[in-house]
């Protein structure tokens, strides 16, 4: 198969976001995408801003449409942050119709020769961002990377039936991980439903530290070979940590955990952003080690472990959590003498029973959606740099991925 190498610049548009006042925003309206919206490749709107749909005809033409390739151009320049300059997203069909913000701009072809589904590619691969990090100006908190520079990149192209092809299997693997990824939330959210509708209530009421231990004593061997995970690997707002932040290392010191047990960050702004993880990634009787800003949930006989999950999730907990914290500002922590104390209504015995063999089931999932999702990602990331350079072909492939695919 024959490629043709060309510059970017040469079959592609690059629009700048827009740049708007505080003033501007809004309660309601158009969202804006912003760079700290933009990660792992998706844009999340939960915490957007908004401007009025009476500024439109002013700003349109930063609107986004499904498809379209953004590119933050301002960030840190380490390479494992989620703030990175160069951090790619797909606008998705909910984000259509959003407006960018400025530091960042979309990228879209204005020539026949480039496909827009494998534009996409282009701008997640590895050998995309490495070009942007190594051309990036400044310093290693507040780095930019300059709209001719992105111009200038070099890149290989198929013929469009190729690229279509290509673009085609990538997709259907990027489909799976999508659906997963949903299916886990929707197993999270039938989760907190039947929590909030059995145990929300109760004619009794006792303290956090009756149903949990926090903190519990486990016993490590000094530089042990062990399991580790550091903060920026909690979950903000799933419960499954991803195989691909679980590292091995020597035991030194940290916050020591088992199978089943909930992390929950203690500090700010990690507890406000609500990074919490349910630990299912470890066997029976193996244990792990973390940041010393976690504090560690046990459940005792009286409760079960999805239930502790649960509650550590719940709005009330949080808020007590946040509000018990002291420290300087900026390095504020959750004290555990306080949080011990939180009021929960005593559960019926019975419906703990029933909740625990309910949810069991779907936290299971939950822990085999994420291991497939670290699988696909890998066969992802190892086909993709290949076939934009030619390397493998379609067809083999395609033999490479489908027995993943077909999984599930």
């Amino acid at each position: 198969m024959k490629y043709t190498e060309v510059k970017l610049g040469d079959v592609v548009q690059i629009i700048n976001g827009g740049a708007w006042s505080q003033e501007e925003y809004v309660d309601s309206g158009i969202p804006v995408v912003r760079v700290s919206d933009i990660n792992d490749g998706r844009i999340d709107l939960s915490n957007c801003k908004y401007l009025s749909p009476q500024s439109f005809d002013k700003y349109k033409k930063h609107l986004l449409f499904e498809g379209d390739l953004i590119l933050s151009t301002v960030g840190s320049h380490k390479t494992q942050e989620s703030s990175v300059v160069g951090k790619p997203a797909v606008v998705r069909k909910t984000e259509a119709g959003s407006l960018l913000n400025q530091n960042a701009i979309k990228i879209v072809p204005s020539d026949k020769r480039i496909h827009r589904e494998y534009l996409r590619w282009i701008g997640f691969s590895g050998g995309f961002r490495d070009y942007i990090t190594e051309r990036a100006r400044g310093s290693a908190n507040q780095a930019r990377i300059a709209i001719s520079e992105i111009r200038g990149y070099n890149l290989l192209l198929p013929d469009i039936s190729t690229q279509i092809n290509i673009s085609s299997l990538l997709n259907a693997i990027d489909d799976k991980i999508e659906l997963n990824r949903r299916m886990n939330e929707t197993f999270e959210q039938m989760t907190m439903a039947l929590y909030k509708q059995w145990f929300s209530d109760g004619e009794d009421e006792q303290k956090l530290s009756d149903f949990v231990d926090i903190n519990p004593l486990i016993r490590l061997k000094k530089d042990a070979l062990t399991l580790f995970i550091d903060m920026k690997a909690l979950p903000i707002d799933s419960m499954s940590v991803s195989d691909d932040d679980i590292i091995t290392k020597p035991f030194t010191s940290g916050s020591k955990f088992l199978k089943d047990d909930v992390l929950f960050a203690r500090i700010t702004p990690c507890l406000e952003n609500g990074k919490t993880a349910f630990v299912d990634f470890l066997k029976e009787g193996e244990a792990g080690f973390g940041s010393t800003e976690f504090l560690v949930f046990r459940a005792k006989d009286s409760c079960c472990p999805q239930y502790v999950y649960c509650l550590s999730r719940d709005r009330e907990f949080r808020a007590y959590a946040i509000k018990s914290m002291v420290g300087t500002s900026g390095r504020q922590r959750v004290q555990t003498s306080s949080i011990s104390e939180f009021p929960v209504a005593k559960p019926d015995t019975e419906l703990m029973q029933r909740f625990d063999i309910t949810t069991k089931d779907w936290f299971d999932q939950i822990r085999s959606n994420t291991k497939e999702i670290s699988e696909l990602k890998k066969i992802r990331d190892y086909l993709l740099p290949r076939l934009l350079s030619g390397e493998i072909e379609v067809r083999a492939a395609l033999e490479k991925a489908e027995e993943v695919l077909a999984g599930g």
